[in-house]
């Protein structure tokens, strides 16, 4: 430590036994009582210590988590998602897939799964859920990395790259194909699209640092691929193309008929729902046959679900400047609020101030701290994960990750750990509401007024790092979720409670298109 650093923390902690001093208050008694002055000690935020800060945190992120406020929340949510239904733009987005899965569509089919740093490509089998131990299986694989160069190539010479990958895939297996008729192919992709069937879409502007969208924005992409494939004699149809919610719902669905949710909780959030077409204003469907309609009682509906939540969500200080100084402030508040991008920057918020004003690593910030989003989600979890009572590992791993001249001490890990532990309840939370919200959307007689009351079950399908990796999140979710079940059902109903059970799913993107041309072909 230099002399310079020496000094300023002597003056901190002048500065706060000053502080202590002045929360220090005289008060007269009254005459019974002799007149006799005495000392009050105040219990004040003014007396600024790490402990203080850590259960300021704990209060602010916990108030709002209780069930009865919980609910309330939920109510307020539910209201959003109607107002949404009728005549939003931007969320509430109905589909072209208007059936769930029976588990009885069979078949083998060519998934496309674009996310923003790989391609995949598999060969997938439905053989149906119904005395089958395995009712679907991914029989081949090829993962391709999608890098800077392949981001940045054109759109001819991209969408020539993805046909290439699915020939290098088909032909690496000695299976024969078809040659009469078109390799039926469903496609997950990970982009905004303008859907306009079932198997169709305009191109929108991808972001994250493609350029390929840049002379396409407007042209089909299902013809965009079949055109590239055809330039290598590989004769495929693009049948279905779903986004990530729809597809982990449809994966979970061809397996469990109770489930009608996805969710997605990772880098991002974002949840599909089954709702009744007639809930929707008529906007939402654009100009599509009539002969749709007549089919499409319900439809998978994409919720945008990141969007809701504002002025309902309590925030506190630091959600307000995360919010403030975002790119697109207000724009996704459950989401700066739930997910793996704005976590561990809730956390890098709190050490900020805890650095300037209650002597956190000495008062330096971290050098690897200085920069937003430079505090990954994951060193929470790590945190989180460490129940030893010498803190070994994490304060190891925090003077490693936070690049520390100087371990830091058990008090600033504790700290740490307990911020940690607060942000990620809160979001546990907070997506605990969302979800209910949509649940008791799906319950409304307004609604749905077909729908059934005493139901044992809805399955909710799940995907994302944060919903499935995060230590304790799912589980805790799920508990909060029964809980405000619970607390809503009347103490008196002779029906039996309901339960939303949140169901991981694997390669729900693999499968969810795979399922999406079975229904395609049958529906």
């Amino acid at each position: 430590m230099t002399i310079l650093d020496f000094l300023r923390k002597v003056l901190r902690h002048l500065a706060a036994l000053l502080l202590f001093r002045s929360s220090l208050k005289t008060s007269s008694v009254s005459p019974k009582s002799s007149n006799k002055e005495f000392t009050v000690v105040e219990t004040t935020e003014n007396i600024r210590t790490l402990d203080s800060l850590k259960d300021e945190i704990m209060r602010l992120f916990r108030q709002p988590c209780n069930i009865r406020r919980m609910l309330s929340m939920s109510s307020a949510i539910r209201i959003q998602y109607k107002a949404r239904l009728r005549d939003s733009e931007a969320c509430m987005l109905p589909s072209f897939s208007h059936t769930l899965p029976s588990g009885q569509e069979t078949g083998t089919y060519v998934s496309l799964d674009v996310g923003g740093s790989t391609f995949r490509v598999a060969i997938v089998a439905l053989s149906g859920r119904e005395g089958q131990s395995t009712p679907m299986c991914i029989e081949h694989m090829s993962t391709f990395r999608i890098d800077e160069r392949i981001r940045r190539l054109p759109s001819k010479e991209f969408f020539d790259w993805m046909a290439g990958s699915i020939q290098a895939t088909l032909e690496s297996q000695s299976r024969d194909w078809p040659s009469d008729q078109p390799l039926p192919v469903g496609l997950a992709w990970s982009f905004p699209i303008e859907q306009t069937s079932h198997r169709s879409g305009k191109m929108q502007n991808m972001g994250k640092g493609f350029a390929c969208h840049e002379d396409t924005i407007g042209m089909d992409l299902g013809t965009l691929i079949e055109a590239a494939c055809a330039k290598r004699q590989l004769n495929v149809s693009v049948n279905a193309i779903v986004n990530d919610s729809s597809a982990t719902l449809l994966s979970q669905a061809y397996l469990d008929p109770a489930t009608s949710m996805g969710l997605i909780l990772g880098t991002g959030t974002n949840a599909a729902v089954y709702l009744p077409t007639s809930c929707m204003g008529l906007s939402k469907f654009g100009t599509r046959d009539q002969s749709w309609f007549q089919s499409a009682g319900k439809v998978i509906t994409n919720t945008e679900l990141s969007m809701f939540g504002k002025s309902i969500l309590p925030q506190t200080r630091w959600d307000e400047i995360l919010n403030r100084e975002h790119q697109h402030p207000d724009f996704q508040p459950l989401e700066y609020m739930t997910t793996g991008r704005y976590l561990g920057e809730l956390l890098r918020l709190i050490i900020n101030e805890a650095v300037d004003t209650r002597d956190l690593f000495d008062g330096n910030m971290p050098l690897a701290l200085t920069e937003p989003y430079s505090l990954d989600t994951q060193t929470m979890a790590r945190l989180e994960q460490d129940s030893s009572s010498d803190m070994g590992d994490s304060i190891s791993m925090i003077k490693t990750t936070f690049e520390l001249k100087v371990p830091p001490s058990i008090e600033e890990v504790t700290f740490l750990r307990t911020a940690a532990e607060m942000i990620s309840y809160r979001a546990s939370a907070y997506m605990a509401v969302a979800v209910h919200a949509l649940w008791a959307l799906q319950k409304d007689v307004d609604i749905n007024p077909v729908t059934d009351k005493g139901c044992p079950k809805t399955s909710i399908a799940c995907n994302g790092s944060v919903i499935l990796k995060y230590p304790g999140f799912k589980n805790r979710c799920e508990d909060l979720l029964r809980q405000m079940v619970n607390e809503a059902s009347p103490a008196t109903s002779s029906l039996a409670k309901e339960s939303i059970v949140l169901q991981a799913t694997e390669e729900a993107a693999i499968y969810g298109a795979a399922v999406a041309v079975a229904l395609a072909e049958t529906h």
